[in-house]
């Protein structure tokens, strides 16, 4: 009897260490699982709350708007684009995060869709402060908004730049693009237009053959794409050069419905072929924008000739 009292004892205690333990670690485990879905539905509900802002930045006929967000703490975002999507207007999603302990970061939050607009950036920004600013998009008639995001985390140093860049950027009174002199040091990411000796130029802007030379890849541009060629990823920049194709196919059906109106009333606009063979043709990547510039330059003098009252559309300001 007494030796088995003896192993009785130890035995109630190991079980009671045992059940405590599992207990604890539930507890623990379940706490840390709340919290991590706790953080998850914030930083999903800031995602949402951060394409609610890009709404006010619609631009209109304005050349351009600009604004910034300033976070507690150093955040994340992370992009993506995916053209093949949602159908015809393919979408981006958009995740959000935030340092938790140290430099550690949270799990993101849920994606966040977006349909209807065309945010060019890196495929991850990060900093406290994040800058965006939008630029209108016109191929004949007005497109869409071209929205750019990038962070404090970046100082762009822009060397030569021409002067409808330089006064578009200052006008918006943009932080950390600056416009140094070519001997002068500033320490960030080079942008150079043409060539500036001695610089080691990380982004390189070809005026004369419309691309922009990132990473090794060739971004084309028309008008005021050169802003998302410049400050987003060659992913994004693609993807979202063929978004707005898909966009400006949709727009141009409805201008195409509108030309059988307006010959009704003694109107003989010519651009409805033209539209149509456009409409039907597909951009690969960016190169093909510049064969696609040329063919709006022709249907928009045809529609600029047209008397009064028979023009197609009248936002004629899509190029400088």
């Amino acid at each position: 009897m007494t030796k088995k009292k003896a192993i009785a004892m130890p035995f109630n205690w190991i079980f009671a260490i045992i059940a405590g333990g599992f207990i604890l670690f539930f507890a623990v485990f379940s706490a840390g699982k709340f919290i991590r879905t706790s953080e998850q539905v914030i930083y999903t509900e800031t995602a949402a709350s951060l394409v609610s802002l890009f709404d006010p930045l619609e631009t209109g006929l304005a050349s351009g708007k600009s604004s910034e967000i300033i976070f507690k703490k150093k955040s994340k975002i992370f992009l993506d684009c995916d053209e093949n999507s949602n159908k015809p207007f393919g979408k981006q999603t958009i995740r959000f995060t935030e340092q938790t302990f140290g430099d550690e970061y949270g799990e993101t939050g849920q994606p966040i869709t977006i349909k209807d607009k065309y945010v060019f950036s890196d495929n991850v920004i990060e900093g406290k402060e994040m800058y965006y600013f939008t630029k209108p998009f016109f191929a004949g008639f007005k497109v869409n908004d071209l929205l750019i995001i990038y962070s404090n985390q970046n100082n762009y140093c822009v060397y030569n730049a021409n002067e409808d860049f330089q006064g578009d950027i200052e006008g918006l009174n943009l932080k950390n693009i600056h416009f140094p002199n070519k001997t002068d040091i500033c320490n960030g990411v080079e942008i150079c237009f043409g060539g500036v000796g001695g610089r080691k130029c990380d982004i390189k802007v070809f005026e004369d053959q419309n691309y922009v030379l990132k990473n090794g890849r060739k971004l084309y541009y028309v008008n005021d794409l050169i802003y998302g060629a410049v400050f987003s990823s060659s992913e994004i920049y693609e993807c979202n050069v063929k978004r707005i194709k898909s966009r400006f196919n949709e727009l141009a059906q409805i201008y195409l419905d509108k030309i059988e109106i307006i010959e009704r009333k003694n109107c003989e606009p010519k651009l409805g072929p033209k539209l149509a063979v456009l409409i039907g043709e597909n951009i690969r990547n960016s190169n093909d924008l510049l064969l696609f510039n040329e063919k709006i330059k022709e249907i928009n003098e045809i529609n600029q000739r047209a008397k009064d009252g028979c023009k197609v559309y009248y936002n004629i300001n899509w190029e400088r």
